[in-house]
């Protein structure tokens, strides 16, 4: 069974009698870090859904947003925002070559977005670009540079730019941020993951 974070039958049945929009949130650990911070901050205009678990890389979003979709009615969603690349950038297990080839990458967002579109036919989609490594990073088991992931972002704005996708640019808030910021090697604190909530919700508040 699908977790729901909250009864999304009741919330959007609320929701309608307040006059408020419906936002869905996909995206990796990144994400998951900041969601609870953009649902208090939009709490007043808006009820915002996401998976409970890591939507980690492009191919696992492919094959799962169609379930993920029944948190709530997907009809009702005014507003989507995902992200992913991390992971489609990592060298999983040390290996030579990234998880995700760039075309390939560039080539499942477009898909993605099409998917977007057709399960959330009256949402408008947006991405958010992947954040960088720490500046102190100690590359674990599954390594990637911040060089990989400006080039896995701009593979991204490339892809969508003819799709008319908004572009959450997540990686220049947090790039002049020191190592105080993150946890370990690409997670952030607590409070910087509150803080890049926020970010995100006056980008998401522009829109609604």
């Amino acid at each position: 069974m699908v977790p729901y974070i909250e009864d999304g039958v009741e919330l959007q049945k609320a929701a309608a009698e307040a006059g408020k929009k419906n936002v869905f949130l996909i995206g990796d650990s990144l994400r998951m870090g900041y969601c609870e911070t953009v649902k208090t901050d939009l709490s007043d205009v808006a009820n915002v859904f996401y998976p409970a678990e890591n939507c980690r890389n492009s191919q696992y979003i492919i094959t799962c947003l169609r379930t993920w979709s029944t948190l709530c009615d997907p009809k009702t969603v005014d507003l989507v925002h995902f992200n992913c690349g991390h992971w489609d950038a990592a060298h999983w297990n040390g290996a030579p070559v990234s998880l995700t080839p760039l075309p390939v990458y560039g080539e499942n967002l477009r898909v993605l977005v099409w998917q977007l579109r057709h399960i959330f036919p009256n949402a408008a989609v947006t991405f958010a670009t992947s954040t960088p490594m720490s500046p102190n990073a100690v590359q674990g088991v599954n390594p990637r540079s911040n060089e990989e992931l400006r080039a896995y972002n701009e593979t991204a704005r490339e892809a969508l730019r003819d799709l008319n996708v908004p572009i959450d640019d997540l990686f220049s808030v947090v790039e002049p941020w020191d190592a105080s910021h993150f946890a370990d090697y690409c997670h952030l604190t607590p409070e910087a993951f509150a803080e890049l909530g926020h970010v995100v919700s006056r980008f998401l508040r522009g829109r609604l």
